[in-house]
């Protein structure tokens, strides 16, 4: 206590009244910081006890004389230089970090804070520093910044979309992948920001908000929610979405988790396999169909040559023997030649309604009046024993619409069944043609009026499928519909089909088509 006692006459102690002079005593004694006393050039006047416990000193006497400078490592001695320089001309200096040489070379960051006072008597400046030891906290911070940005490291390189919301769905961060997705540049420009300030479609930002508020609401995570994603790029995505609430420490919800994967490829992949089973579907579907149309028509055809071969052989064998003939050959030649006619017609219709399915056919512009002019001309080439009457109301020289070669195909289909399937003496055909808007489309309306047999109601829409292969009141329709349908469609038109006479199908048929006009 005497020697602590002589220490305090550096600062003129007899000045000091009792309760400063006990608290000047218990800095040097009991304070768990180091506690220096400095002249006005840095020098140390007086040391605290524990002094000895920091540096490479057995007593704190040992650092009496020496100059503060002289306690920290080399690469800090300019930079205490210039700071006790900056302190002649201000009054403290606050908690600037040195490194320290400590003891046992056990070097530590201390935290020094100085403050000048003067002496009552002598007026004599001073100044009081305090070295508080931080290395422990350093290293936390330093561990902490690494961990930090390890933690950022991942979240930066997984390739996941990584996010996290306040409680009312402001984004507080994300990682890398997410920011790019956005369009930042980098993920600190996401602070703040909600959905709708984002790249995203206005419906999604709005999906992204509910969810994110009932998982909030409910305190319940949502996995797996597949859900779209315009992006910053233009993609549109497919993305599979976790989203978890998130805790303070007492329990309660403030903010939401939130975690993407891009599934975009297998998304496409699944549509993908779907349209490719559909397509499979059909084309086994199709197979089957031709499959049993050859089966039924072909034998059917095959038949009916084969009943004229006999009827001939028998009518031969009989006009050998002189007697009266008792079948007209040339009828059975006509019926030969009607069934290989039929025949030829449906390997035909087999052939265009495949290509049909397989080839994508450019639109172009034709005209049409001369195409069903020439329909007309080869159907009848085709019945020259049958009284045909064909009347063609049209106010417009030439027509054009928008398909291709085919269409001819249409118009013969049609001309022909309402020939073929005609039990009258005369076959009568009106064809009118007309124009008309619809949807602001100009388009030509062609309607083909048969006196036959007509098609009842409940066969007015299955005549144009290509699984509908025999119908009892309109005999057989083979493939030509169907072609006919497919073709329509290629060309973005329609075809239907209603009585001539309406309320009575027994008086004939009326099928009605729409084709896009092709205008210029």
């Amino acid at each position: 206590m005497q020697e602590n006692d002589q220490k305090t006459n550096h600062v003129g102690n007899k000045d000091l009244d009792p309760i400063k002079f006990d608290i000047y005593k218990t800095l040097m004694e009991d304070f768990p910081d180091v506690v220096l006393l400095l002249d006005d050039d840095g020098n140390i006047i007086d040391a605290s006890q524990n002094s000895s416990s920091y540096f490479s000193i057995t007593t704190e006497k040992e650092l009496i004389g020496k100059n503060i400078r002289t306690l920290t490592t080399s690469e800090y001695k300019n930079d205490i230089e210039k700071d006790l320089e900056r302190l002649k001309g201000s009054k403290s200096i606050g908690m600037v970090e040195y490194e320290f040489e400590g003891k046992n070379s056990n070097n530590f960051i201390g935290e020094l804070s100085i403050s000048a006072f003067c002496s009552q008597k002598s007026n004599n400046k001073y100044f009081l520093g305090i070295i508080r030891d931080i290395t422990n906290q350093k290293i936390i911070e330093i561990e902490l910044r690494e961990n930090k940005q390890m933690f950022q490291l991942v979240m930066d390189n997984i390739p996941q979309l990584i996010s996290w919301k306040d409680g009312n769905s402001s984004y507080l961060g994300c990682n890398k992948n997410f920011a790019r997705v956005a369009g930042l540049n980098d993920p600190k420009e996401i602070l703040g920001k909600t959905d709708y300030e984002l790249p995203w479609k206005i419906s999604e930002a709005e999906s992204f908000f509910e969810i994110d508020q009932y998982v909030m609401d409910t305190d319940k995570p949502e996995y797996h929610i597949i859900e779209p994603q315009l992006q910053a790029d233009g993609k549109q995505a497919w993305l599979d979405t976790n989203k978890i609430p998130l805790h303070n420490s007492r329990g309660e919800v403030v903010g939401i988790l939130c975690t993407y994967e891009d599934i975009t490829e297998r998304v496409n992949s699944e549509i993908a396999l779907k349209n490719s089973e559909k397509k499979y579907k059909e084309a086994y579907n199709r197979a089957e169909f031709y499959k049993d149309v050859f089966a039924h028509d072909v034998s059917n055809i095959l038949q009916g040559i084969l009943s004229s071969v006999e009827l001939c052989r028998f009518n031969i064998k009989f006009n050998t023997s002189k007697s009266k003939k008792t079948i007209d050959l040339d009828s059975l030649l006509d019926i030969i030649e009607d069934q290989v006619n039929r025949g030829s017609n449906l390997v035909s219709n087999i052939r265009k309604i495949s290509s049909i399915d397989t080839v994508k056919r450019n639109l172009e512009k034709i005209e049409v009046c001369e195409i069903l002019k020439s329909s007309i001309r080869n159907i009848k080439k085709n019945f020259p024993k049958r009284k045909l009457e064909f009347s063609f109301e049209n106010n417009y020289n030439k027509l054009y619409v928008k398909a291709n070669h085919l269409i001819g195909d249409i118009f013969i289909n049609i001309l022909y069944n309402a020939v073929k399937h005609n039990s009258r003496s005369i076959v009568k055909v009106e064809i009118e043609i007309s124009k008309e808007i619809l949807n602001g489309e100009s388009l030509i309306r062609f309607q083909f009026k048969d006196n036959g047999v007509g098609i009842r109601d409940s066969q007015k829409l299955s005549i144009f499928q290509t699984t509908s292969i025999e119908s009892q009141s309109f005999n057989r329709l083979g493939l030509g519909l169907s072609l006919v349908k497919k073709l329509i469609e290629n060309y973005s038109g329609k075809i239907w089909v209603e009585d001539r006479i309406e309320g009575d199908s027994s008086q004939g048929s009326n099928f009605i088509l729409l084709l896009k006009e092709y205008c210029e």
